[in-house]
C-alpha cells in the first residue's frame, strides 16, 4: 500500500540495478577515495503532501534516526544507512552530501527509498504521526478515505505531485481473508493477485475471466541449509550431497508454475539474473552427477552393501531433513530429495524443525553484495569478504566476488536450488503492473489500457 505513497528516489530496474528518479534526484555526483562521498542534486519541485519541499534536512533527520542518534526512535527496513558516516545540506538546501565510512560500491542502497519527513522523526514524540497523514508523504498519490469496518484504503492523485499525472483516477486496497481472496479475485472484485508458487492459486487465477499471469524471476531462492555436525562434518559428504542433487528436476517437481520460469540456482550470493552471477556448480565441478556422487563417497569410505545402502565402520550413511508446518514446499521437496539421495546410497528421514538438511526460502536483496556476513561462516574468508565489499572496480570485484561464490559453494554448507518466480493474476488491460522482479514500479503510469 505505501509505494504508490512512497515512490524511490533511486529507481531499480529488473536486475537491481539503480538509478536516479528525476521527479526526486536530477543530478549526482560520486567521489571514490579515500572514502565514498555522494552529492544529491534534489530536485526543486519535489514537495511532501502539504506542499513543503523535500530538502537535506528531511536526509540528515533520517540519517540520525536510522543511525541511532535520536533516543526512543527505531527505524526498522532501511538497510545501508549504518555505512553512512555523516549527511548535511550542500551549497543550497537541496543539495545533500553523504559521506561514507569507507569505500563503498554499493553507496546507492540506503538511498533508494528516500528520506522520511524530517520534522516527524526528529525525537520519539514527533513520530507517533498518523499513518494516513498526506504531510509525511510525496508521492503521485495520496490518502482520500479510509474505511476501518469495510477495511477499505482508497487513494487519488495527489493534487502537490509535480511530476507525470497520474493515469488511474483511484487506487483501492481492501482487506480479504485469506480463504476468501480467490472468490474475491474470480468475482472481479480485485484486479491483481499475487499467487505465488500455490498450484491451487494458479489454477484458481486460470480460471478466472478476463485475466493474464504475468510472470518474471523472482527476488527468492530455494535452499538447503546443511549441518557440519556427525555424518555431515566431513566435507567430502556435504559434496556428495551436492552432486546426488538434480536442482533443475527438484524446481519442476515442486512448482507447478509456467513452463520455463524456474531456473537452478548455484550460487549462494547472486540470483541467476542479477549482474556478476556465476554458476558455481559448474566453475567447480560439484554439479549433478549421481555417479560421481557416488565415487566421492566411496572415497570418504562409505561403502555400499547389495541393497544399495552405504556405511562406514559399522554406521549407515542416515540423514535427517527438516520440516516445519509453515514450509509449503518441504513435503514435496522432500519426496523427490529422498529419491535422488538414495540413488547413491544415502537414506533421508523427515524430522520435525531442523535436520542435516534444512530447507529455506532465501530473499535476495537488490544489493547482496553489500549484505554479506563479517566472515561468511568461514574466518579464514573474511579478507575476501572485506575486498568484495569495498572494492570500487566493478572487474575486480566481481572476480572477487566469483572466489568467494566458489568457495562457499564447496564448502557445501548453504546449497541454493533454483529461484523462485513472481506469479501475479492481473485483470486484462492493466498496464505497467505485475511481476517486476527487483524493478520499480512507477505508480503513475499505471493504468488501463484502452
Amino acid at each position: 500500500m505505501l509505494a504508490p505513497l512512497t515512490p524511490a528516489h533511486f529507481s531499480l530496474d529488473a536486475a537491481g540495478r539503480a538509478r536516479p528518479n528525476p521527479d526526486f534526484v536530477t543530478s549526482f555526483e560520486v567521489e571514490s577515495t579515500p572514502a565514498t562521498r555522494v552529492t544529491l542534486h534534489l530536485n526543486p519541485l519535489s514537495r511532501w503532501g502539504d506542499g513543503a519541499r523535500v530538502t537535506a534536512a528531511d536526509w540528515v533527520a533520517t540519517w540520525r534516526a536510522a543511525t541511532g542518534q535520536v533516543a526512543g526512535l527505531e527505524l526498522v527496513d532501511l538497510p545501508g544507512w549504518q555505512r553512512v558516516a555523516d549527511v548535511s545540506a550542500g551549497e543550497t538546501p537541496t543539495d545533500v552530501v553523504l559521506t561514507y565510512h569507507g569505500p563503498d560500491p554499493d553507496w546507492a542502497e540506503p538511498l533508494v527509498s528516500g528520506p522520511l519527513r524530517g520534522d516527524g522523526i526528529g525525537d520519539a514524540a514527533a513520530a507517533d504521526w498518523d499513518a494516513y497523514d498526506p504531510a509525511h508523504y510525496a508521492a503521485p498519490f495520496t490518502v482520500a478515505h479510509v474505511d476501518p469496518v469495510q477495511g477499505l484504503i482508497t487513494l487519488e492523485p495527489s493534487p502537490t505531485w509535480w511530476g507525470d499525472a497520474a493515469k488511474l483516477e483511484q487506487v483501492m486496497f481492501r482487506t480479504v481473508q485469506p480463504e476468501a481472496v480467490a472468490a474475491a479475485f474470480q468475482h472481479n472484485e480485485l484486479d491483481v493477485w499475487t499467487i505465488g508458487t500455490s498450484e491451487d492459486r494458479l489454477q484458481q487465477s486460470k480460471a478466472a475471466a478476463d485475466t493474464v499471469l504475468r510472470t518474471a524471476p523472482g527476488r527468492k531462492g530455494r535452499s538447503l541449509r546443511l549441518t557440519t555436525e556427525g555424518t555431515l562434518a566431513d566435507v567430502k559428504v556435504r559434496q556428495a550431497v551436492v552432486q546426488a542433487l538434480d536442482r533443475g528436476a527438484l524446481g519442476a517437481t515442486e512448482l507447478d508454475v509456467t513452463p520455463g520460469t524456474v531456473t537452478p540456482w548455484s550460487n549462494s550470493l547472486l540470483l541467476p539474473t542479477q549482474p556478476g552471477y556465476v554458476d558455481e556448480a559448474r566453475a567447480t565441478g560439484l554439479s549433478h552427477d549421481a555417479a560421481q556422487a557416488a565415487t566421492t563417497l566411496e572415497e570418504a569410505g562409505w561403502r555400499k552393501d547389495p541393497d544399495g545402502h552405504r556405511s562406514k565402520e559399522g554406521r549407515p550413511l542416515a540423514l535427517t531433513y527438516g520440516v516445519t508446518e509453515t514450509d509449503a514446499l518441504a513435503g514435496t521437496e522432500f519426496t523427490a530429495l529422498s529419491a535422488q539421495l538414495a540413488a547413491v546410497g544415502i537414506s533421508l528421514s523427515a524430522v520435525p524443525g531442523t535436520g542435516d538438511l534444512t530447507p529455506t526460502t532465501i530473499t535476495v536483496g537488490a544489493f547482496p553484495l553489500a549484505q554479506l556476513p563479517a566472515s561468511a561462516n568461514r574466518p579464514e574468508l573474511a579478507e575476501l569478504v572485506t575486498k568484495v565489499r569495498t572494492e570500487q572496480d566493478g572487474v575486480r570485484r566481481a572476480d572477487q566476488a566469483g572466489q568467494l561464490a566458489r568457495a562457499l559453494w564447496q564448502d557445501a554448507t548453504e546449497v541454493t536450488l533454483f529461484q523462485l518466480p513472481q506469479q501475479v493474476a492481473v485483470r486484462n488491460g492493466l498496464a505497467n503492473y505485475g511481476a517486476p522482479a527487483f524493478s520499480t514500479t512507477d505508480w503513475e503510469d499505471v493504468g488501463w489500457a484502452t
